[in-house]
């Protein structure tokens, strides 16, 4: 398969998936999420036991895009997250180690790419925030409750407030503080860490680990974006993007 919004590379039984839209800030066009979920298919067939996911640029991901908005029907926009959704649930499920190298910004559908992940590195500089129930959107929301717990879960979720690396760290939304420039040292160690068990064996314990949750959070998504027209919800966030708190 061709990429033309990421680059895909794999050296062993470590794959890394990096978002190249750097110049949006990595925000998830249709195409873009086309492509990372056949970058994700092509590392598990080549032998993966490690997944890193990474932005180029300035950021992370900075979410959905919106940048088209005016062009988009409900039904295109019902279908793109529905996508999003499917590629979130494929990376949280995918039966191997999977890693968020995070910096700049992680926002909406880029904060629950990284939450998708089991290793989830913040530079110090890196910012979260999911807006997503600004929108009246459910997506997600049962993954980031199996991270951090129900009760910061709502929090977050209620307040979508913008939070620093250190927020995030004792949120539990990152498993670590680490700057860039030990990133490569500490893909080594968790790499060795996750072949101290079998592939067979690490599968089976996120199978295990993992609650499946994937046609719950479809029927959740599906009905918090059919209620009630869409893409005025959308847009009326979009308008309030100068004004984050």
């Amino acid at each position: 398969m061709n990429f033309s919004l990421l680059r895909f590379n794999q050296f062993d039984d470590m794959a890394s998936i990096t978002l190249a839209r750097g110049e949006k800030a990595n925000a998830l066009s249709a195409e873009l999420v086309a492509e990372f979920v056949g970058a994700l298919q092509a590392a598990l067939a080549l032998g993966a036991r490690v997944v890193v996911i990474r932005g180029e640029g300035a950021h992370f991901c900075a979410g959905f895009d919106l940048s088209h908005l005016e062009s988009e029907t409900d039904e295109s926009l019902i279908e793109r997250l529905k996508q999003v959704e499917t590629m979130l649930q494929a990376l949280y499920y995918a039966p191997v180690a999977t890693v968020a190298l995070i910096h700049g910004g992680a926002y909406g559908a880029g904060f629950d790419l990284a939450m998708a992940c089991d290793y989830r590195l913040a530079s110090p500089q890196a910012r979260f925030r999911m807006p997503s129930w600004k929108m009246g959107i459910a997506i997600g929301t049962h993954r980031l409750i199996s991270r951090v717990g129900p009760e910061t879960a709502l929090q977050c979720l209620r307040r979508a407030a913008v939070l620093n690396a250190g927020e995030a760290l004792s949120g539990k939304f990152v498993t670590e503080i680490a700057d860039e420039v030990t990133w490569d040292r500490r893909l080594q160690e968790i790499a060795a860490e996750v072949r101290s068990l079998s592939a067979d064996a690490y599968a089976q314990l996120k199978r295990l680990t993992h609650a499946d949750t994937r046609a719950a959070d479809h029927e959740a998504l599906l009905d918090s974006l059919t209620c009630e027209p869409l893409k005025p919800r959308m847009a009326r966030y979009a308008g309030t993007l100068g004004n984050r708190d």
